[in-house]
């Protein structure tokens, strides 16, 4: 418990940062244990009764004024005086972002965590979303990291139990000269100048980092547009919480809206309300209607440009820096999408803090214990040709104790230019997951290449194994290992070892002389030297970057069925057999991987060929797909993991097959794979489980007689 004294000095402290004028935000890192944490939360509570405040995690406060840490998303465009975040549930980088990003001015960010000796090795209550099947984490060096930068930092303020408090100075900001109401920023006023021009309507995107007041001003747009205009306003996001600050800005130009109910107001006849992503009126918006976007890098670029290629007048608004949902898938495709098919939608940018002052040492502060603080990087064009003699690059293991050393702090930012689905919480996978691994390319101390692996399979999943073949368990990670062995419905499959290839990168200046294939090359000798049985990696497929695995000697071995929420694009998982084993089951593999490319929606994504004839008949084949119909049949497999073998049931069994009713719908079930619902309507069943039920009777039919 803390001592009243304690409890005195932070009580002063915190009425200075209240009273003080244009007071900088502050961090205060409150360390013990879980009573000492929680009578200090009380007391700051307390202290903000009549104010807004966070609490985000439930560990400390399981009840219901606490939010469930992976519901972060949910406070963005909320704004706070005080903002907790109770590392005693987890300490997840994206949502410490995030909540960093809700205090206002002046206002209080408070870090919850264990005793410093105690965080690194301190098992969190919702722990596991980094780690893989069985792992186990020894010691946190991602926590280590941030607690030396807690210490180092004179202007993080620390109440550790049974220490002296440590409340720095409080400093004030030099405030910068106002604008004209509404607008909050010069560059606020400048950007809705050029938007607007006193014409009609023009179609433009707004990036920034967070407290910028990119939602406010696309508001303030809105309504001006209403008033002027007579343009209805739809807005929509992926989350309603997020537009709050939207319909605030919208009631500085247009304070003559009535609220209708909390999501939408209305003015002359005319609405502005917001909708979800599945509304049906979105894929109906007329020309007089005005669609905004906000949170537009939390949206799957799928489903954004379908909703560009709706609406006429569109104004997004998006941040773009690590945490917002595909923030990188943003940058690197929507937007590129985004110059092609709209060229009438500018691109503008804020950089003015509105939600806190220039300088502000919590953003600062967060930025760089995160590595967030040189992520935009230039998409730089390919230097001009040189020669890059092997000597000139240094190859070696990342050094996961080194967290704050320059080569270290280059990894996050390279692997965020080049992977659209990295963001900050990398960082817990890099540094803290036991079978997680990083080889770096180095030149003249700087990071030009990054190739990261995950080892799988194993003796980890030797419980499980017979149950991962058979489709009746799925488990986190390990998803070479589980993929391999449902293709092959082999347990063996699943305790192979592997080494998955998560992540390659190369900077813009230093593609395609080589380093990529070098650092394969390299992983490829490691891995046949620790007995590897295969190395494999999976990615969004495309046919540049599947000819760029084949030339490195993978092989394709599964497709994915689903497409990914980011980028749009399906999953392919690739393999470069090692062990005897593996070359053993090879042949199977791409076989197996033929029958499933048969049936796939979208086969030339993959851009290569089923290198056999899916129809093949061999004793293995017919071994494995008979043992995956069975598993259908008793119900642990899902029909759609076995739409290949149904086909080639029928291709080659055909006149083995004498009840024709069966016969007719399963060879209805294989022109019909890709839409389950027609089979649906014609059969008249009540919805999909009926009907894959319906169909995997028709398969047992069959093999019983």
């Amino acid at each position: 418990m803390p001592t009243a004294k304690t409890l005195t000095a932070l009580s002063n402290w915190n009425t200075a940062l209240v009273q003080t004028l244009n007071a900088h935000r502050q961090l205060l890192v409150v360390s013990g244990s879980a009573h000492y944490c929680k009578d200090v939360v009380d007391q700051l509570t307390q202290q903000y009764r009549d104010q807004e405040t966070l609490l985000l995690g439930t560990f400390l406060y399981p009840g219901n004024n606490s939010l469930n840490i992976a519901a972060y998303r949910h406070v963005l465009g909320a704004e706070y005086s005080l903002a907790i975040v109770d590392t005693f549930d987890a300490f997840r980088p994206n949502a410490v972002l995030a909540v960093a990003g809700t205090v206002t001015q002046g206002g209080l960010m408070v870090i919850c965590c264990p005793d410093f000796n105690q965080w690194p090795v301190y098992r969190e209550a919702s722990t596991g979303h980094y780690l893989s099947y069985g792992e186990q984490l020894q010691f946190s060096q991602l926590r280590a990291a941030i607690l030396m930068q807690f210490g180092d930092t004179s202007n993080v303020a620390i109440l550790r139990e049974n220490y002296a408090p440590e409340l720095p100075e409080l400093n004030s900001a030099q405030p910068p000269v106002a604008p004209p109401s509404p607008f909050k920023s010069e560059e606020q006023q400048r950007l809705f100048n050029l938007i607007t021009g006193g014409q009609p309507i023009g179609s433009a995107l707004l990036t920034a980092d967070r407290g910028r007041g990119k939602s406010t001003l696309l508001g303030i747009i809105a309504g001006h547009y209403m008033a002027t205009q007579a343009q209805s306003v739809i807005i929509t996001s992926r989350y309603a919480e997020s537009v709050n600050q939207v319909f605030t800005g919208v009631l500085l130009t247009c304070p003559q809206v009535t609220q209708i109910d909390r999501h939408q107001v209305s003015f002359n006849e005319l609405t502005c309300r917001w909708l979800p992503l599945d509304h049906p009126l979105l894929t109906n918006i007329t020309d007089s209607t005005l669609l905004l976007i906000d949170e537009a890098a939390s949206i799957p670029v799928p489903q954004l440009t379908a909703l560009c290629n709706q609406a006429k007048h569109l104004l997004l608004s998006t941040t773009v820096r690590g945490y917002e949902g595909s923030g990188r898938g943003f940058i690197t495709r929507f937007i590129p999408w985004l110059k092609q098919h709209r060229p009438d939608i500018h691109h503008y940018e804020l950089q003015t803090p509105i939600r806190w002052y220039e300088g502000d040492p919590l953003e600062r502060f967060w930025y760089r214990a995160l590595c967030m603080d040189t992520t935009v990087l230039a998409n730089g064009e390919v230097e001009p040709e040189e020669t890059l003699c092997s000597s000139t690059i240094c190859y070696e293991a990342l050094d996961k104790g080194q967290f704050d050393s320059s080569t270290n702090r280059q990894l996050l930012p390279l692997l965020m230019q080049a992977h659209y689905q990295t963001t900050a919480d990398e960082l817990v996978r890099l540094y803290d997951s036991p079978a997680n691994n990083t080889l770096l390319a180095i030149r003249d101390n700087e990071v030009i290449g990054v190739l990261n692996y995950q080892q799988e399979g194993g003796a980890l999943l030797r419980d499980v194994a017979n149950d991962i073949a058979c489709g009746a368990r799925r488990v986190n990670g390990h998803l070479s290992a589980q993929g391999l062995s449902m293709l092959l419905a082999s347990s063996a499959m699943a305790t192979a070892t592997y080494w998955r290839i998560n992540r390659i990168a190369v900077l813009p200046r230093f593609r395609r002389k080589g380093i990529a294939t070098t650092l394969i090359n390299r992983l490829l000798q490691q891995a046949k030297t620790a007995g590897v049985d295969a190395l494999t990696t999976s990615y969004g497929a495309t046919p540049s970057l599947t000819a760029f695995w084949n030339t490195n000697d993978f092989v394709p071995a599964k497709p994915g069925l689903k497409r990914d929420a980011s980028s749009g694009e399906y999953s392919l998982l690739m393999f470069l057999p090692l062990s005897q084993l593996m070359l053993d089951v090879q042949a199977l593999i791409t076989q197996r991987f033929s029958q499933e490319l048969l049936l796939h929606p979208a086969p030339e994504s993959f851009g290569c060929q089923a290198p056999f004839s899916p129809f093949a008949v061999n004793e293995s084949i017919r071994a494995c797909t008979l043992t995956i119909l069975e598993q259908v049949i008793n119900g642990s497999r899902s029909l759609q993991h076995a739409r290949g073998s149904v086909a080639w049931l029928l291709e080659t069994q055909s006149e083995a097959i004498t009840d024709n009713e069966s016969k007719a719908v399963l060879e209805d079930f294989v022109a019909n794979s890709n839409k389950l619902n027609t089979l649906t309507e014609r059969y008249r069943l009540s919805g999909k489980r009926e009907t894959e039920r319906f169909i995997s009777s028709h398969i047992g039919r069959v093999l019983t007689r």
